[in-house]
């Protein structure tokens, strides 16, 4: 054989390699396509049970598309305020108004007015004759405790006596006679000393 033979197969034997390697590459990649890792396969499968297993859960939260939405609007009547404030505030008065208060028991003595001197309050008042504020309250029933002036306003009081000083009335035997303190005595006149004066008249306020 010349070499001009050999050189013209020696282009076709090289092409036909090339073509069988090629066919070769392509066979194993479509089989590695077609047939995937078996792990692979694995995680796929765990994937999916995974998804299954969650999707019936999810369900729950689905609206039911067939109910009304006017009915998620609806209120309990336990959380609907059913009065204002000011009708509440109005029953609360009525009620207090309608209350029951006791009555004070009106103390013993004689009925005398008197008339609220410089600087005395309604307490000091009921002090001053040996009474309670509630009883002073309830002898005086049209009388503002807050708005009591001196010089203008009159009191109704329960005293013991009135006692016209004598001879020898000094102060202590007065009060000595009435059961009463001298101080007693002296507030119940306005007072500062616990001099008496023949004739003067005093007013004996009660046991305190």
């Amino acid at each position: 054989m010349s070499e001009n033979e050999e050189s013209s197969k020696l282009p076709v034997i090289t092409l036909g390699i090339l073509l069988l390697t090629l066919v070769g590459l392509i066979a194993v990649g479509f089989e590695h396509f077609v047939s995937p890792d078996k792990d692979e396969l694995i995680k796929a499968e765990k994937f999916v049970e995974t998804e299954e297993e969650v999707l019936p859960e999810a369900s729950q939260v689905v609206i039911d598309s067939t109910q009304d939405p006017a009915d998620s609007l609806i209120v309990p009547k336990d959380s609907i305020i059913s009065k204002s404030d000011e009708e509440e505030l109005a029953e609360q008065k009525k009620e207090a108004e309608a209350e029951v208060v006791p009555e004070v028991a009106a103390p013993a003595g004689k009925s005398h007015a008197i008339t609220v001197e410089k600087g005395e309050t309604f307490s000091a008042v009921a002090r001053h004759y040996g009474l309670k504020v509630d009883q002073l309250k309830a002898l005086n029933p049209g009388v503002n405790p807050d708005g009591i002036k001196s010089g203008s306003t009159k009191l109704n009081v329960k005293i013991q006596a009135i006692h016209t000083v004598g001879p020898g009335d000094i102060m202590r035997k007065v009060a000595e006679k009435y059961g009463v303190s001298k101080q007693a005595i002296m507030d119940a006149n306005h007072k500062k000393d616990d001099i008496t004066l023949r004739g003067e008249v005093l007013i004996i306020p009660l046991k305190k």
